[in-house]
């Protein structure tokens, strides 16, 4: 039992730190293929490594397809919608900082979501916390970015919808996951999740007629491994864990350290300049999700 508390403590944390390199990796990627279809690949070379660790753990592949459903909406709404439409406005030529706001709404959305659906306790606490987190973010992005958030020469309406589905995709998704998916076997539901996403991004390829050539390099080969390994094996398996033994909201707070994280990479990678206002937000979004964490349960 203390051992698995100990795992559900470091879970959160382990989580967000493997999540934030997916946008440092999705620089290295976007230039080498079309958004729906690098996630195609991605999520199609995951679902091929995921059979023979499935089998080598004792486990047997789905065969009822309607019983793991449930565990494909999600793999459609949190890796084609939420992935494949942010990736694609942020290619399209959305500024950084304002997909990064958007996608900030997150964490609130889906504890609205839960706090009506499956009945999750909303104490002031815990919305405090909430708008806390979304402060900080608010100031690390405009720490990075300044107030104009990145953005010149006016905004793209398409692309500002395509990251308000991909906000609604990823706050439905983590809400549909807890309610319907709690009672699924993870790996085989990973699995399916991405069947599914696979599937999706496919779709969704040919419908925006993008064109399937890849650009093969080393650079490209070494981002798309540790995609597929590191994020869509390891994080994601981690998120279905968190997911399964905790609130929703409480795990969607945790996305509040996302972009704080994605500031301190691009600092040390790329050169890109780390202000005292972004040290400032980032200890905003700590405070935010502290306070959820530390929140009463009903």
């Amino acid at each position: 039992m203390a051992n698995q508390t100990l795992v559900i403590r470091m879970a959160p944390l382990l989580f967000v730190s493997l999540w934030s390199t997916g946008f440092v990796a999705a620089k290295y990627s976007m230039h080498n293929a079309d958004p729906f279809v690098f996630l195609c690949l991605r999520f199609t070379i995951t679902a091929l490594v995921l059979v023979p660790i499935l089998l080598l753990m004792g486990g047997t592949l789905p065969r009822r397809i309607w019983s793991y459903r449930h565990d494909m909406v999600t793999g459609v709404l949190m890796h084609c919608c939420y992935l494949g439409f942010l990736f694609w406005a942020i290619k399209s030529g959305v500024p950084s900082g304002i997909a990064a706001i958007i996608i900030g709404v997150q964490p609130i959305l889906t504890m609205a979501l839960a706090t009506l659906y499956i009945g999750e306790h909303l104490g002031w606490r815990k919305l405090a916390g909430l708008l806390i987190g979304f402060a900080g973010i608010t100031v690390v992005i405009v720490g990075k970015y300044g107030v104009t958030l990145g953005l010149n020469g006016g905004l793209d309406l398409l692309g500002l919808g395509m990251c308000i589905i991909g906000l609604l995709a990823m706050a439905t998704s983590v809400f549909y996951q807890k309610k319907f998916c709690d009672q699924s076997r993870l790996l085989p539901g990973t699995l399916m999740q991405y069947v599914a996403g696979s599937l999706g991004t496919a779709l969704f390829a040919f419908i925006f007629s993008e064109s399937w050539t890849v650009d093969w390099t080393p650079g490209f080969a070494l981002a798309l491994g540790w995609q597929v390994f590191g994020l869509s094996i390891g994080a994601v398996m981690l998120l279905m864990y968190i997911i399964k033994n905790g609130e929703a909201g409480r795990v969607s707070s945790m996305f509040y350290l996302v972009p704080p994280l994605v500031v301190i990479e691009a600092h040390f990678l790329f050169g890109e300049t780390l202000g005292m206002l972004s040290i400032m937000g980032m200890l905003l979004c700590i405070v935010g999700v502290v306070v959820v964490s530390r929140s009463p349960k009903t």
